[in-house]
């Protein structure tokens, strides 16, 4: 896959199938868009290309605006490689691109910069100034430039269709195996492992604490999780707990540690990722430390129980 970040660039390549979009999250109904498009490529013998943006657009139009991501941009980009698109097309978002009507970003980045041959969409999709540039809009415009386009309706999970924003909001609300469904795979944050406060040892449960890579990632609502851990290329199940640790009272932000079945390494400095299988309980503040930890024993008997699931 070649990457382009700069909207200057040209395509060195003669024709392509193009489809274009934000791609939070890479979720099943991206897949679905993603599988047509390299089928079309295939199917002309021309290149499959892929054009999205960043940062994220609502960040730019809306001052002061937080969103948190799903796949911020260097994990979408290993998404998209595992995915054998041809071209990753990364456009700068800025206000100024912003004010571009949907002919002029058709005309500059479509018609022009790509040479698409074929253009394929999510029945939803809108572009250009004021999000003016719907399906029709666009399949209108395509015609006059003598250029096909594909429409790719919903992907359902449980009478829902799924979108990055439906997605939002079951992690937040902690319906991860709902969210998973959604994506078509494990929900996943990835990072550092840091050095905490050491507690976890003392109570027989060494944990190792995430600084997740980029700031912007969406993590799970509070509670603890069934997980699987990826170290080296090597992948261990264990339970994650992401909280304020209430029962100690030493924290005003939201740690997320996890404690790895079967794991004796240090492992500080070193990069991990957890991948969140199932939510096990909501987070609690307990009486005393016996109580914390005969509930950790329980939690960690039960994550060990849903592990022959997958064996």
């Amino acid at each position: 896959m070649k990457i382009i970040r700069d909207i200057k660039s040209e395509f060195e390549i003669e024709q392509s199938a193009v489809t274009i979009g934000t791609f939070d999250g890479l979720h099943v109904g991206h897949n679905k868009i993603i599988e047509s498009l390299k089928k079309k490529a295939k199917d002309l013998n021309i290149y499959s290309v892929v054009i999205t943006f960043y940062p994220h657009p609502r960040v730019v139009l809306n001052q002061g605006f937080d969103i948190k991501l799903l796949t911020p941009l260097e994990e979408k980009i290993k998404l998209f490689e595992k995915l054998g698109i041809d071209y990753l097309y990364i456009i700068p978002f800025t206000k100024e691109f912003s004010k571009k009507t949907y002919k002029e970003f058709f005309d500059e980045i479509i018609f022009t910069q790509t040479n698409a041959k074929h253009i394929i969409v999510g029945y939803d999709h809108k572009f250009g100034k004021n999000r003016e540039g719907d399906k029709n809009k666009l399949k209108q415009y395509a015609k006059e430039k003598n250029i096909e386009m594909t429409i790719v309706g919903p992907e359902e999970i449980e009478h829902t269709a799924v979108s990055s924003t439906k997605i939002r909001e079951a992690i937040l609300e902690g319906y991860i195996e709902l969210a998973n469904k959604m994506l078509g795979r494990f929900y996943f944050v990835e990072g550092i492992v840091v050095e905490g406060a050491k507690r976890g040892r003392t109570l027989g449960f060494p944990t190792a604490n995430l600084k997740p890579a980029e700031n912007n990632k969406l993590i799970p609502q509070n509670g603890v999780y069934f997980v699987r851990v990826t170290y080296n290329n090597n992948k261990y199940f264990g339970v994650a707990n992401i909280g304020l640790r209430p029962t100690f009272n030493n924290v005003k932000e939201p740690i997320t540690e996890v404690f790895i079945f079967d794991f004796n390494k240090e492992i500080y400095n070193e990069f991990i990722t957890i991948e969140f299988i199932k939510k096990i309980r909501e987070e609690h503040k307990f009486d005393s430390i016996e109580e914390l930890e005969k509930q950790i024993n329980i939690d960690v008997e039960l994550g060990k129980n849903l592990v022959k699931h997958f064996n």
